[in-house]
């Protein structure tokens, strides 16, 4: 959200695509300490948890050398001249009066709406679409079942067919697509548009989740052949790459910047509680039920075989 405040309107949607970027490359960083020939092993991971210590800090010695967010300031503050002064240091110009004529506006459309609370926004009839679209959007990241991936991708690169070793270094190259596909997304953002990237982005991971399932599934089944168990492997694999590469490439980033775009200053901070309440709470369900429903699956492929 305050990226978002912050950005000028043309580079709105790349610096919102930054925040996942920065994301991803703390994902990818995570991934190669903890192979064992770095931190993961018995000794090492006590601190490799405790390295998490250090962006906590880093951020409370930044953060308070940011300025505020100007919108706040000029709509809901009506401190006009600190605004100004947060846009100067913001835009490293004098050069701020277009900046303050766009919030302005802003202010206009929106003269007779407060900040409103997260129960006033869900029983709000005028506010009920946009809570509804950032609310599933937020459902279609997270129930795509990406984390799924995250969280286990090496059981299932071992699942596959694939060696330990060779599982731990293909999770590490989920991390490599990732970073990779958001620096790409970046200049597409606000070319392309939302949608259609989000789009897009689902739609290849509906495709190449089919692939996974499929690979999967002829795995068990001709689990006789080793040339096909081979094959099979090969295309578990470069499925899900493909799969975490569709990702980043929308879906990782959009619905965060699409539930603060809806909202007018006023609804905005409990429209983006109520999306992150929510992206968490898919998450878990994800995170805890995704082992079950593994368990369940082989289960079954065992009594059918």
């Amino acid at each position: 959200m305050y990226i978002s405040e912050i950005s000028p309107l043309n580079l709105r949607g790349g610096l919102g695509t930054v925040n996942q970027l920065a994301v991803t490359v703390g994902l990818l960083l995570s991934q190669v300490l903890g192979i064992e020939q770095i931190l993961g092993t018995n000794d090492g991971w006590p601190l490799l948890l405790g390295l998490a210590v250090c962006p906590a800090l880093l951020q409370l010695v930044l953060l308070p050398i940011c300025p505020e967010s100007p919108r706040y300031l000029l709509i809901t503050k009506q401190w006009e001249e600190e605004a100004r002064k947060a846009l100067r240091r913001l835009r490293a110009s004098n050069a701020v009066e277009e900046d303050i004529e766009e919030m302005r506006a802003e202010e206009r459309a929106q003269q007779a709406e407060a900040s409103i609370s997260m129960m006033q926004l869900i029983c709000s009839p005028t506010l009920r679409a946009p809570l509804i679209i950032g609310i599933v959007m937020q459902l279609s990241q997270q129930l795509s079942g990406i984390n799924a991936v995250f969280y286990y991708s090496t059981d299932l690169f071992k699942n596959s067919g694939l060696t330990t070793e060779s599982a731990k270094f293909a999770t590490i190259g989920i991390g490599c697509i990732m970073v990779i596909m958001t620096l790409i997304s970046i200049p597409l953002m606000d070319k392309m548009g939302r949608r259609t990237l989000h789009l897009y982005g689902l739609g290849g991971m509906f495709i190449f989740s089919i692939c996974i399932t499929i690979s999967f599934l002829i795995k068990e089944f001709f689990a006789y052949v080793k040339e096909m168990i081979d094959w099979m492997s090969y295309l578990a694999v470069v499925s899900t790459l493909c799969f975490v590469k569709f990702f980043a490439m929308g879906p990782g980033s959009i619905p965060w910047m699409i539930t603060a775009e809806l909202f007018s200053q006023g609804p905005r901070p409990a429209a983006m509680s109520i999306a992150v309440l929510v992206n968490w709470i898919a998450n878990f369900v994800v995170g805890i039920g995704f082992p079950s429903m593994m368990v369940s699956d082989q289960s079954s492929t065992n009594i059918v075989v």
